[in-house]
C-alpha cells in the first residue's frame, strides 16, 4: 500500500473526529455548555482540506480556545465526558497538522476510536470478553474505517474528496459509539 500524504492523514483525522462529533455534542447538552465554538474549528479543518482557508493566523487562535474546550475526566463524573475528550483531542491534532505538517496522527486517532468503542461495547455486554467481531457497532466502525480508506486512496480531486468525506463521516449524525440526538 501506497504511504499516506499529510493531506490524507489529515483527512483520516477529520472525518473520525466529524464521526465522533455527536459524542461531544451529548457531553455539552449534558453539561450545558455549547458545542459550536468545536464545531466552528471543525468547520475551519474542512476549509483547509478544500484549499479554502486563506489564512493559517486563525488556527493558531483556535488551537489555544481548543484547549479551553477539551473536556477534563478528572472533573465530571459521568462516562460521556471520555468520548468527548476523545473528539476534542482529535480535533485538536487536526489543528495541530495544519500548522506542523510532520504531525500524522490518523493511526493514533483510529486507535483511539477504536479503543473506546470496544470499551462501550464491553460496558454495554457487562463482559470484558466480549466478541467484538460479532456486534454490530464494531461491524459498523469497522465498515466504516475501511469505506474512509478506500476513499482516502481515490483519485479524486481533494475539493470532491470533501465533499464526499463530509456526509460520509457525519453519518445521518450517528457517531461511532451510536450516538445521535437527533429525532
Amino acid at each position: 500500500m501506497t504511504p499516506l500524504t499529510h493531506w490524507q492523514h489529515l483527512a483520516i483525522c477529520a472525518a473520525l473526529t466529524e464521526r465522533s462529533f455527536p459524542n461531544y455534542a451529548l457531553y455539552c447538552e449534558i453539561e450545558g455548555i455549547n458545542s459550536l465554538p468545536l464545531r466552528k474549528m471543525l468547520n475551519k479543518v474542512w476549509e483547509y482540506l478544500r484549499g479554502q482557508l486563506k489564512s493559517l493566523k486563525n488556527i493558531e487562535k483556535q488551537l489555544e480556545n481548543l484547549t479551553d474546550q477539551i473536556p477534563d475526566p478528572d472533573t465530571k463524573d459521568h462516562f460521556g465526558v471520555l468520548p468527548a475528550m476523545d473528539t476534542a483531542l482529535a480535533l485538536q491534532s487536526c489543528l495541530q497538522a495544519i500548522i506542523d505538517h510532520s504531525i500524522e496522527d490518523s493511526d493514533a486517532i483510529t486507535e483511539v476510536m477504536g479503543e473506546r468503542l470496544a470499551e462501550v461495547i464491553r460496558l454495554q455486554a457487562d463482559d470484558e470478553n466480549v466478541e467484538l467481531e460479532s456486534d454490530e457497532l464494531w461491524q459498523r466502525h469497522q465498515g466504516f474505517v475501511s469505506e474512509l480508506l478506500t476513499l482516502i486512496n481515490s483519485k479524486t480531486s481533494h475539493a470532491d474528496l470533501v465533499k464526499k468525506l463530509i456526509p460520509f463521516s457525519s453519518d445521518h449524525g450517528v457517531s461511532h459509539l451510536g450516538i445521535c440526538l437527533e429525532e
